[in-house]
């Protein structure tokens, strides 16, 4: 039980100090991207019924199954597709525990920023470490991952955010979140100069 108490209690954090502000246009789409991150995947880690009870509160069904899946890329669970400050945006909530947000358009920097400012707001003595993450990453493409664990603490929570800033890609931002074992995170390092 103490396991599960971690990642809990590191979210409920992030919540709780992650202030809803105005955005600036050039930052409107993510500041959208975040705000719906911290209500629906933050709010709801460790009780997953909660992403649905936000959804339905505001009067949005799930996907049909077909559609889902483009979300859960193959587990089951449920998404649904939100129109936000101009943006098109799907959240996807598996079963088992994983949470995660798309855009469909993104200014990566803009995204990146957002999420980092995010992750600023964790209260000590809580650590966020950048952590290596198995994303793609390829021209135009990256992921990030971080972890966010107490000292010592056994299990954590992983965000991970990819975004691309090719036109041609349906969706050009997820942001996810997951409880895993500490032990998964391996801290990025910076490369030795010469």
């Amino acid at each position: 039980m103490r396991n599960l108490l971690y990642p809990v209690a590191v979210a409920a954090a992030l919540v709780l100090s992650s202030p809803v502000h105005a955005a600036d246009a050039p930052a409107g789409a993510a500041a959208d991207f975040g705000r719906l991150f911290t209500n629906t995947c933050l709010a709801a880690f460790g009780d997953a019924r909660k992403v649905g009870q936000f959804m339905e509160s505001n009067g949005l069904a799930p996907l049909p199954e077909p559609t889902a899946q483009s979300f859960l890329m193959g587990k089951t669970g449920k998404a649904w597709a939100i129109s936000l400050g101009g943006g098109n945006y799907a959240v996807a909530q598996t079963d088992d525990g994983v949470c995660a947000v798309f855009a469909r358009q993104a200014q990566p920097d803009a995204f990146v920023g957002e999420f980092q400012r995010l992750l600023q707001s964790v209260p000590a003595p809580l650590q966020v470490t950048e952590v290596k993450s198995s994303g793609p990453n390829r021209e135009g493409t990256h992921t990030r991952s971080w972890g966010v664990n107490a000292p010592d603490a056994p299990t954590g929570v992983l965000f991970t955010l990819t975004t691309s800033s090719d036109p041609s890609m349906p969706l050009q931002a997820m942001a996810s979140m997951a409880s895993v074992s500490t032990r998964e995170f391996i801290p990025v390092t910076a490369p030795k100069q010469r």
